[in-house]
């Protein structure tokens, strides 16, 4: 079968997998929402523009996640090809970086670079392994910063690739055992109090929001009283990173491992 030559991407995470292989070049379509240039827009991520994608000529659409399901069964009855990535845990992401390969006539490349990013994983394990729970932070993930008007916290729970990298890093994701949709479940504020984390990291969306991102959530009154802004242990990730599970989201092993057991600030 002749590999694919003319793409579109209909999610952002989806695209990050062709950049990480060098072969986002076949790309000719992405959402609104997608930070690659190169390509025509397409519109929504949800509902699919489906005639502006046919109007592409495209040979395949790469979708994402549950939530394009319904879409998917829109774009087949027009007789277009739908490779579909659902990757929720690490091992998941290597995997789909490896169909990718396969599908585009790479595989090889491909599962060298899978390998690599395994062989990070390891070795980080292997540093963090033996460090006892006493030493490891106990760490709260927040997907936004808090506001006034806040309720529920959106974070990373039971089976999510954010929380197998938190514990990678040696910390203790305080949402750990709450299982949510695709590994994102809404804990209370007097959850969060009551666990009291040690290290609060926050998603920030604008490299120029960082700094007021973290002073909200210093600034949270329910969070006075919370060992990380008592001790000022807070720190913005880049959210388009963070929200996205591709094969960049292993940078963050680093960055976590630094946050934790570095003892630098940001």
């Amino acid at each position: 079968e002749k590999k694919p030559e003319r793409i579109v991407s209909v999610s952002p995470a989806a695209t990050k997998f062709f950049l990480f292989l060098g072969i986002e070049r076949y790309i000719v379509g992405v959402t609104n929402w997608d930070s690659y240039e190169k390509a025509e827009r397409i519109g929504d991520m949800v509902p699919l523009n489906i005639e502006k994608i046919f109007s592409l000529n495209p040979d395949l659409v790469v979708s994402f996640g549950g939530f394009q399901l319904p879409e998917v069964e829109k774009l087949e009855r027009k007789g277009l090809k739908v490779l579909v990535l659902n990757p929720v845990s690490l091992k998941d992401i290597l995997k789909d970086l490896v169909l990718v390969g396969v599908v585009m006539g790479e595989e090889e490349k491909a599962r060298k670079m899978a390998k690599d990013l395994e062989n990070k994983m390891i070795s980080l394990g292997k540093k963090t392994y033996n460090i006892p729970p006493s030493e490891r932070p106990k760490v709260l993930f927040l997907m936004s910063p808090p506001g006034p008007e806040l309720r529920d916290i959106w974070t990373c729970g039971e089976g999510s690739y954010l929380n197998e990298l938190i514990s990678l890093s040696g910390g203790i994701n305080i949402a750990s055992g709450i299982p949510g949709p695709n590994g994102w479940p809404q804990i209370s504020i007097e959850y969060v109090v009551a666990m009291n984390p040690d290290v609060i990291i926050v998603a920030s969306f604008s490299k120029s929001s960082e700094n007021t991102d973290v002073q909200k959530v210093l600034d949270f009154p329910p969070f006075k009283s919370v060992n990380a802004v008592k001790e000022k242990r807070v720190f913005s990730i880049d959210g388009n990173l963070a929200s996205q599970p591709s094969p960049y989201i292993f940078e963050l092993l680093d960055v976590f491992y630094s946050i934790f057991h570095g003892g630098s600030k940001e």
